[in-house]
């Protein structure tokens, strides 16, 4: 299956059909009380009004703040604020049905900025604030000097803030709704009743995936862009099934198919028919061989290339299972540093939207990861563990997590992620060290005796 494009290209392909227009995008069908609505009628027609309103309010505050600077105190007068169902707005659906590139498309075509933040990475009220509170109400005068892109405000994965540790970031972003001078869109993946708050004071869009006829249409445009000749009318069907509505799911299935060449017709079917296997089967087969298999780059490589799972998902495997085939310190701190900087990598890409940078992002957390690994012996049977990321990339922790994440947040104001991703990995390194350090560790947090086993 040799591909029209150039196969150097290693931009994902979720990104590069990724619609640059409302005009080019299949727009997912929506409701707003039960009503069937047309969403990208709705959201030109919220971009509008908002920036109508906030213009006469702003006209208005103004005036109220040259009377309060010549008037005595009980004179003053209060500052006048945008509504909050006209200040933001929720879609919430599965993921990968078109929510965010809807918000993308939009932009593009009212030549707009989108300022994005994921709020399942940002949980706490200060990381909330630091990230969105003075984006969202600066408006300064070298704004219109140069007549700057205004901006639309996109907080993504707002269902990943539930639980007795958000530390205040559903009111923050309330007061970040309050104040905004920039329409917020949120995007949720499925209805949380914790944030029913936030659902009464602002509209709120269901978003239902494509019919079958339009994702079959959109598939059938990329192999064809792609030059996929093999790809037959039941397997593409196969494909979509498997997918139940995921466009992002099927076009990361077509780009997993490319990668077969042609040049055996056997390995083909066994890719194509592969993808419908159970996926966790198949994640723990490529870590255990990852970090027991592997013993040079280029294998690493051929590796990951042979899989269908998202880099993303598959950067988050590896990063959880890194202490199970990893024992010597060296090589811990060598691994931890080389998935820091893949990190880093892949926030460039995302930022600058440098995808020739992919390969080196790839090379570091999969093969750089695995490779740090000398003495430490890894053979024989290594439970692997699912990384605590749901599918909309909220952790999933059982009790005794939960406990040791909420002595770390008595300690430090940070959020579940942080402390799950980042702290405890530090944790177990130091505890591993020696039996004193241990004791240390679990005096410091007052840790009970299964609160000290996830740490050795």
């Amino acid at each position: 299956m040799v591909s029209k494009e150039d196969n150097s290209n290693n931009t994902p392909w979720v990104e590069k059909y990724r619609p640059k227009s409302l005009k080019e995008m299949a727009i997912p069908s929506a409701k707003l009380n039960r009503q069937k609505v047309n969403l990208a009628d709705e959201l030109k027609k919220f971009i509008s009004t908002f920036f109508k309103k906030i213009d006469a309010i702003n006209e208005k505050n103004s005036k109220i703040r040259t009377h309060n600077r010549n008037s005595m105190e009980k004179e003053q007068k209060e500052e006048i604020h945008l509504d909050s169902e006209d200040s933001a707005v929720l879609l919430e659906g599965k993921p990968g049905i078109g929510k965010t590139s809807i918000v993308y498309a939009l932009a593009n075509d009212l030549n707009m900025e989108v300022i994005e933040t994921n709020a399942s990475d940002t949980r706490t009220r200060v990381a909330l604030e630091n990230k969105l509170k003075e984006t969202s109400k600066t408006r300064g005068i070298m704004d219109f000097i140069t007549e700057k892109k205004k901006k639309i405000i996109l907080i993504d994965e707002v269902d990943g803030i539930y639980g007795t540790k958000d530390r205040g970031a559903v009111p923050a972003i309330m007061d970040i709704i309050e104040e905004t001078q920039f329409p917020i869109i949120m995007c949720a993946n499925e209805y949380q009743s914790s944030l029913s708050s936030l659902y009464n004071k602002i509209p709120k869009y269901e978003v239902h995936p494509l019919s079958k006829k339009k994702v079959m249409k959109i598939a059938e445009h990329i192999i064809q862009k792609e030059g996929l000749t093999n790809i037959s009318n039941e397997q593409l069907d196969l494909i979509i099934t498997k997918n139940n509505g995921d466009l992002r799911g099927i076009i990361n299935d077509l780009q997993a198919i490319s990668q077969v060449h042609g040049e055996d017709a056997e390995e083909e079917k066994n890719m194509i028919y592969s993808l419908h296997r159970d996926s966790t089967e198949e994640i723990f087969v490529l870590i255990r061989d990852l970090f027991q298999e592997v013993e040079s780059l280029k294998e690493a490589r051929s590796l990951t290339n042979k899989s269908d799972v998202d880099y993303n998902f598959l950067y988050k495997w590896v990063n959880e299972n890194i202490p199970t085939f990893i024992k010597h310190r060296n090589e811990l701190a060598t691994a931890y540093n080389r998935l820091s900087l893949a990190d880093e990598i892949f926030g460039r890409i995302r930022k600058n939207m440098e995808w020739s940078l992919l390969p080196y992002f790839f090379d570091l957390f999969a093969g750089g990861v695995a490779l740090a690994r000398k003495k430490s012996n890894s053979k024989g049977f290594r439970r692997v563990y699912f990384p605590r990321y749901r599918s909309f990339y909220s952790l999933s922790l059982n009790n005794t997590e939960q406990e040791l994440v909420e002595k770390i947040q008595d300690k430090y104001p940070i959020s579940e992620t942080e402390a799950m991703q980042d702290f405890v990995p530090f944790l177990r390194m130091l505890a591993t060290t020696s039996r004193r350090k241990l004791i240390e560790i679990s005096d410091w947090l007052d840790l009970k005796a299964r609160e000290k086993k996830l740490l050795t």
